[in-house]
């Protein structure tokens, strides 16, 4: 193949993937027709998420004001073609392609210049980056810190030697901690879909959520009141909490599934189900593959090795995230474009903090920066081919091929810019609480070292670390949508309090659950801890 084929070939594709999207969607294509997912439009239920009227709906960062009020529907409008009668067919032909090449690169027209989208890229970076995610990452070590004194409190302590008087507090403090944890799927539910979605069904989700903590609560006071311990995260003792938790997801996923799709096929009603609750349970496969796999095998390596597992290992969540966001694809008729994120957030999240903690936990500040710029690199990567990555997923998916482009719908569109909000913004945020976390430990349990030098290394560490994420985050956003049009940076102008907000709702229980794990590998790191087993606070 020669090269000037190749070049040619290259340039197809990359027109293809910059070109703009509603130029060359066709909302009467049998792919994005409402009849192609098994919804018949005459039968309506009301809970549709377009049911209601909606606000400016952005998918484009460059666009007429008027591409991004309802052309997203299916067949939500006519698509009327103005012929010359007279024109010869061959210049017809030749004339309507020109005009199709030429609208599908229109927004081009459009951008600002390049040095004007660098500025504006490094100053929203800078606000994901370094402002929000040290605000959202200091909330989480104060989760954190707050665990630590009171229901870690006597953590490293047998049970015979911590006072029965302590033992009670702890047990409430763990019962009050896991209020937060059964209220932030419901929480997440209430976000994800539209207000009038959940009328019927609020009251019964509140009412499933607390009958099973209700059970939880029961079941740590007996565990209590027959002297079992309950300080490490994972023991015979602790699976029926794990189940009951579980089952409180579960059980309001069912309740969901009842309200939404009454009346359809049991085939339909299961695909919703798992649609649902697939992003979490990978989020919680996630946690059991880095806490028993992963972290185990990175302690007993030396540093080139713990180097390589760090850099490889976060190719588990790519994965996993790649899967959980087809999966929330298909669920185009109950989630609006712009909350379907929602959904994904603690698969980004968790994965975010999960891995950050071998960062964290390299001996060298070099080696902390060396891997700082190869995750910034490859999180580059990742944003900037999300669409390809699709289009290949949406191939085997439907086991045929489609256009290059064919995919990117303007909902697609949406989420592609929310989800690469979310990595943004999450992977920042996992710097400033994983260090934060590794300081804590020292401060509370260590106590071999000032508080003025811990909190030098730490602030140290994470300057430096947050000032690689925040070029690698620009750089990022300068691509997305100096050249491939993709509304990150108008999404977070105008639903940058709704991201904050999802990230505090995720941030929370993902303190409380990955506090006790995390504690357990510093634990590996710092055999010798001087935290003597007393009162909380005393």
């Amino acid at each position: 193949m020669s090269s000037s084929t190749l070049i040619e070939v290259f340039g197809h594709i990359v027109f293809s993937f910059t070109r703009g999207v509603t130029e060359h969607y066709n909302p009467e294509a049998l792919e994005f027709t409402a009849e192609s997912f098994g919804y018949d439009p005459l039968e309506s239920t009301g809970r549709e998420w377009y049911y209601h009227p909606v606000d400016e709906f952005i998918f484009q960062e460059y666009s007429d004001r008027r591409d991004t009020t309802r052309s997203y529907l299916p067949s939500s409008s006519l698509n009327v073609r103005c012929t010359d009668a007279c024109a010869p067919e061959e210049n017809e032909e030749t004339l309507g392609g020109q005009q199709d090449e030429d609208q599908s690169m229109a927004w081009k027209r459009l951008r600002p210049s390049t040095l004007f989208t660098v500025g504006k890229a490094m100053y929203i970076g800078a606000l994901i980056s370094l402002l929000t995610s040290t605000g959202i990452g200091s909330l989480f070590m104060s989760v954190i810190y707050l665990s630590y004194k009171t229901e870690l409190n006597c953590q490293f302590h047998s049970k015979e030697s911590i006072p029965v008087q302590v033992q009670w507090i702890t047990s409430i403090s763990g019962i009050l901690s896991c209020a937060f944890l059964y209220m932030w799927f419901f929480v997440s539910m209430v976000l994800l879909f539209r207000p009038f979605q959940l009328i019927g069904v609020k009251k019964k989700l509140v009412l499933a959520t607390f009958l099973l903590y209700g059970l939880d609560t029961l079941f740590r006071v007996v565990l209590q009141a027959l002297q079992i311990n309950q300080s490490k995260p994972f023991t015979k003792q602790k699976i029926p909490l794990h189940l009951l938790f579980l089952m409180s997801i579960s059980v309001q996923v069912y309740l969901l599934m009842k309200h939404f799709l009454s009346g359809h096929s049991r085939r339909q009603r299961a695909t919703f189900f798992f649609q649902m609750i697939l992003p979490t349970c990978f989020s919680d496969i996630l946690a059991f593959v880095a806490t028993f796999s992963i972290y185990p095998a990175y302690v007993k390596q030396n540093k080139e090795g713990k180097l390589l597992i760090a850099i490889f290992a976060p190719l588990v969540g790519v994965v996993l995230k790649v899967i959980s966001r087809i999966s929330v694809q298909r669920l185009w008729k109950f989630t609006h474009p712009g909350y379907s994120y929602v959904l994904l957030a603690p698969v980004y999240f968790g994965s975010a903090v999960m891995f950050r903690v071998l960062q964290a936990d390299l001996d060298s500040l070099q080696s902390m920066a060396t891997l700082g710029i190869i995750h910034g690199v490859a999180e580059v990567l990742e944003r900037s081919i999300m669409v390809i990555i699709d289009h290949f997923c949406h191939v085997v998916w439907k086991r045929k091929s489609a256009p290059w482009g064919s995919f990117r719908t303007p909902r697609r569109e949406r989420l592609m810019a929310d989800i690469a909000i979310m990595s943004m913004l999450y992977e920042s945020i996992g710097i400033v609480s994983v260090n934060g976390v590794f300081f804590l430990y020292q401060l509370v349990y260590v106590e071999n070292e000032s508080f003025a030098n811990l909190f030098k290394s730490f602030a140290i560490q994470t300057s430096i670390l947050l000032v690689i994420e925040w070029f690698f985050t620009s750089v990022s956003l300068a691509i997305e949508t100096h050249y491939q049009n993709m509304a990150v940076m108008a999404v977070w102008r105008k639903r940058w309090k709704r991201h904050i907000l999802v990230a505090i709702v995720n941030a929370v229980p993902l303190a409380l659950w990955s506090g006790r794990c995390i504690i357990e590998i510093l634990h590996g790191r710092f055999s010798e801890t001087n935290h003597p087993c007393k009162m909380p606070f005393s």
